[in-house]
């Protein structure tokens, strides 16, 4: 009867070992003592910046130029043999990595506008994606709740022309 006992308490123990050597972080998920999160330079942006997303046939660029806290540049998405958009961004930092943008571009033609925010991590730029709506009907789209937004495009650094 003792063997029947011990066991449980044994393996209640080894998991409470192997728990209490994970801290968890607020995001719900684990992590070991001994793991560094990935580091971010504390350095603010500052000059060119040039990115790269090359899917299929499909490709965007980006060209950033950041001068305090003015960013301005480029943006081209070119889908397969389909008309694709090219534009402004011009915005400011709104942090020393992240960006809020607004991209003034053509598409089929017309003239739109959209809010975009992006950041630049790792010498990657990151751009969020999420829902837009054009509020006022005027051809401006912003993000419906830019707080469920996510960062989802990827672009990798490439040397600037």
């Amino acid at each position: 009867m003792k063997k029947i006992i011990s066991f449980p308490i044994t393996l209640g123990v080894i998991c409470c070992t192997f728990s209490c050597s994970k801290e968890h972080k607020t995001d719900g998920t684990a992590e070991t003592k001994n793991e560094q999160p990935e580091q971010v330079s504390a350095t603010p942006l500052k000059g060119d910046y040039c990115f790269l997303r090359a899917e299929n046939k499909d490709t965007t660029t980006v060209q950033l130029t950041v001068s305090g806290n003015d960013v301005k540049g480029r943006m081209t998405w070119q889908p397969w043999e389909k008309d694709g958009a090219t534009g402004t961004l011009s915005g400011k930092l709104i942090s020393d990595h992240e960006m809020e943008l607004l991209y003034d571009y053509t598409i089929e033609g017309s003239k739109q506008t959209e809010t975009k925010i992006m950041k630049i991590e790792n010498g990657k730029l990151y751009g969020k994606t999420g829902e837009l709506t054009d509020p006022k009907n005027n051809g401006h789209l912003v993000y419906k709740d830019a707080s469920k937004a996510v960062y989802n495009d990827v672009l990798d650094p490439v040397p600037c022309k």
